[in-house]
């Protein structure tokens, strides 16, 4: 009897010696281990310490939580999301594999992760060093029927899970506007992440009467004629506005908010004395039809224009048609005009087809090195007056249904109250909903060719309050 006490004995304390060594031992991954695929039950009894994990991933940065220190990430191949916790002992590297706060990592970065599953614990978060990023890009083209979008001279395609955020939040890709300036990031011609740096607001003129006609200029890439109830879409940060019309102009320095609304009272603006500046125009080739402001000019001939902004067109057979914008702002100048020769000329010349886009002119005075009294600019976006009148050959139509009742703008131009249409014309708008109390919102459309009627429902309004 006592021999089979002492065995039992032994057994207990074999077995509760092992069980001490799995506790104390704790032999699961570090870093540079190879890493296994095992799940790892959850198990109160684990000891955490710097280095132990369970699991890798390539994954995207979708939100962070400093105050909690946790952060949210994408698995890159299956969309997954889940949540980690890090601490003090957390490794994070940039892919110089140069040491970063989380603070210092952006949301939509695709990184390496290592983490202890039963824990959601993170050990080890690097940029991945190959991965595709471009930074604070204000320069692309987003096509959201090919999926595509082209930076420069490259296109890359869009995941269909891909990751949009603004402010921390997510946002839908039709929310993006070209005024936009965002960071993209992506793997093998795949872009799996957008943040935006600089997003957009609006501005709205009020008692803006005596400019209805006119010109206004937001910063330097956006110019478009004044209408009434016009809501502008409008890059976010402080920048100058110039009102113009009729040889009267005046300018503000004004702080546009992201996703908020500005309205600028020009009811106070003091109305100056109509100036005029006349301006010679030398056309290359001489039989070129130049319009200004809508009307044909004689070329090479004195032209008088009011002050402030006018749009030039200039066209001839077998050359590529100039669009821009010049500024009058001294009393002379002249101005050349010299088109380029399109594709199909070129290649039977056998020279090289060039640009079609006037890079930026300025009018010389014509006797000395007077200031010039032209400022030509080409604006960001090119006036779709024929697509914003509500007529159309085709009979189709374009219809917002919904939010009902609130303000839409189409191209900044006052449409209607909610449930409104207008003429379907292949292209790309800009649609702004608006309602007093309500944050305002804007959405990109490209809207295809095909000869049938469109619908859009857009999300509710999110209240100010």
């Amino acid at each position: 009897m006592k021999i089979k006490g002492i065995r039992r004995k032994l057994l207990t304390m074999v077995f509760v010696g092992m069980f001490s060594c799995l506790l104390g031992g704790c032999s699961f991954m570090s870093p540079g281990e190879t890493v296994q695929s095992a799940e790892i039950s959850e198990s109160s009894f684990v000891t955490m310490k710097p280095g132990l994990y369970d699991s890798e991933d390539t994954a995207i940065v979708v939100k962070k939580n400093i105050e909690e220190s946790t952060v949210q990430l994408q698995n890159m191949q299956t969309g997954k999301r889940y949540t980690l916790s890090y601490d003090g002992t957390t490794k994070l590297y940039d892919k110089y594999e140069q040491a970063v706060s989380m603070s210092q990592v952006k949301p939509g970065s695709i990184v390496t992760v290592r983490f202890y599953k039963p824990k959601k614990a993170l050990s080890y978060m690097m940029e991945v060093s190959d991965a595709i990023c471009y930074l604070n890009l204000d320069n692309y083209v987003i096509d959201t029927q090919a999926g595509t979008i082209s930076i420069g001279k490259y296109v890359f395609s869009m995941q269909k899970d891909m990751v949009i955020l603004s402010n921390g939040r997510e946002i839908e890709l039709e929310s993006l506007n070209a005024v936009d300036e965002i960071s993209v990031w992506g793997y093998n011609k795949q872009i799996y992440a957008i943040n935006v740096e600089q997003g957009h607001g609006y501005l709205r003129l009020q008692n803006e009467d005596y400019f209805v006609g006119g010109w206004i200029e937001v910063g330097q890439n956006l110019i478009r004629q004044i209408k009434e109830d016009m809501l502008l879409v409008v890059p976010e940060g402080t920048t100058t506005v110039k009102i113009s019309h009729k040889g009267s102009s005046a300018t503000q320095e004004i702080s546009f908010a992201r996703d908020e609304e500005m309205v600028w009272d020009v009811g106070d603006v003091e109305i100056t004395l109509p100036q005029s500046g006349t301006v010679v125009f030398t056309v290359e080739p001489a039989d070129a039809k130049v319009l200004i402001d809508g009307e044909e000019i004689k070329a090479s001939t004195a032209v008088t224009l009011d002050y402030g902004v006018h749009s030039l067109i200039a066209s001839a057979d077998g050359y590529d048609t100039m669009s821009q914008y010049i500024r009058v702002a001294e009393p002379s100048a002249n101005l050349d005009v010299k088109l380029e020769k399109s594709d199909e000329e070129q290649d039977s010349d056998g020279e090289e087809a060039s640009d079609s886009e006037a890079s930026e002119k300025d009018a010389s005075d014509s006797d000395t090195s007077k200031n010039d009294t032209t400022d030509s600019k080409e604006s960001a976006e090119t006036e779709k007056e024929s697509k914003q009148v509500v007529s159309s050959t085709s009979g189709y139509r374009v219809y917002i249904d919904s939010p009902v009742g609130v303000e839409v703008y189409l191209d900044g131009n006052y449409l209607g109250i909610a449930p409104v249409d207008f003429a379907k014309e292949e292209g790309s708008y800009v649609i702004s909903l608006r309602k007093t109390g309500y944050q305002t919102r804007s959405y990109t459309l490209q809207i295809d060719g095909e000869e049938k009627n469109v619908n859009y429902s857009f999300s509710e309004l999110m209240s100010l309050e």
